[in-house]
């Protein structure tokens, strides 16, 4: 175990971890992230998704990166660079994936017919959009800020920024199951407005499974992100920080199931018939398009 007696030379001047990372336990979430890569590639360019997967592709890869650095702290964990690629990689990388996740939702209320939408399209594109950025911008800012620097209070002040950026994910994170919530209650109470132009769809089996795959990665999202802000809040120093355990449970695996469950389900397939929703010129998942009235 690392303590600040190991952090003596000019190589650095922190003590980022208190502990040696696993090997094995990162080399597996590693691999894994770095195994669906090519997947989710292959599934865009094979349904035409290409905002989609291209959104999930640069999780992926974030968290490919987040999690070479942990496997570079195994053996140092006071290194800078190690943990700075850990940081970003594994904060920034769902950002992304949630990203991802504002894509779907338009496809599929289009599926319902948009007389059930409790929201004009253009204002969820920019809230959703403009929240999701600055949450993008706050945590690469808080991240860096707070590992670059020696200064306790710069320190400080950089973790609240990074706990602020996570805290704006989470309430955007919650926008879009409430959101969910109040669709869902329009379909059960409104289910003779249903557009019956693709009733084949949301009447499928595979269709309901992909809304409890969606609503399930959404869950694990909100629970991975809450536990991230707690932790950039209450600081890296702290019981919380300092557990692998957590890490790898509550950020790592929920991150993991959450991608799977995209890519088992995945939107482009599933949602291929509905011709009518939103497209681009290789037909991806995007709000451009969608009529803002």
């Amino acid at each position: 175990m690392a303590n600040s007696t190991d952090c003596v030379s000019s190589r650095c001047s922190r003590v980022f971890l208190t502990y040696e990372p696993s090997l094995a336990g990162n080399a597996v979430f590693l691999a894994l992230f770095a195994i669906l890569l090519p997947v989710a590639f292959a599934l865009g360019i094979k349904y035409k998704s290409t905002v989609f997967s291209t959104a999930l592709m640069t999780g992926l890869a974030l968290e490919v990166v987040g999690y070479i650095g942990r496997i570079l702290l195994h053996n140092t964990p006071a290194d800078r660079s190690g943990f700075i690629l850990f940081l970003i990689g594994t904060t920034v990388g769902p950002t992304f994936i949630c990203g991802s996740i504002f894509f779907i939702i338009p496809r599929i209320i289009t599926v319902y017919g948009e007389e059930l939408r409790s929201w004009r399209p253009i204002w969820y594109s920019f809230l959703l959009q403009g929240l999701a950025t600055l949450s993008f911008v706050l945590e690469l800012a808080g991240g860096l800020v707070s590992t670059i620097q020696d200064d306790q209070g710069r320190v400080d002040i950089g973790a609240h920024v990074l706990a602020a950026g996570l805290a704006i994910q989470l309430v955007t994170l919650v926008i879009v199951l409430g959101h969910a919530i109040l669709c869902a209650i329009a379909i059960h109470t409104r289910h003779h407005m249903l557009d019956i132009k693709f009733a084949g769809i949301y009447n499928s089996g595979s269709f309901k499974a992909f809304l409890f795959a969606f609503a399930f990665a959404i869950a694990l999202l909100i629970l991975r992100t809450a536990y991230r802000t707690i932790m950039a809040a209450e600081g890296y120093d702290s019981s919380i920080a300092q557990s692998e355990t957590l890490l790898l449970v509550l950020d790592g695996l929920m991150v993991l199931l959450a991608i799977l469950a995209l890519l088992v389900f995945f939107p482009g397939r599933i949602l291929r018939d509905s011709n009518a929703a939103s497209t681009d010129t290789g037909g991806s998942l995007q709000f451009a398009a969608i009529d803002p009235r």
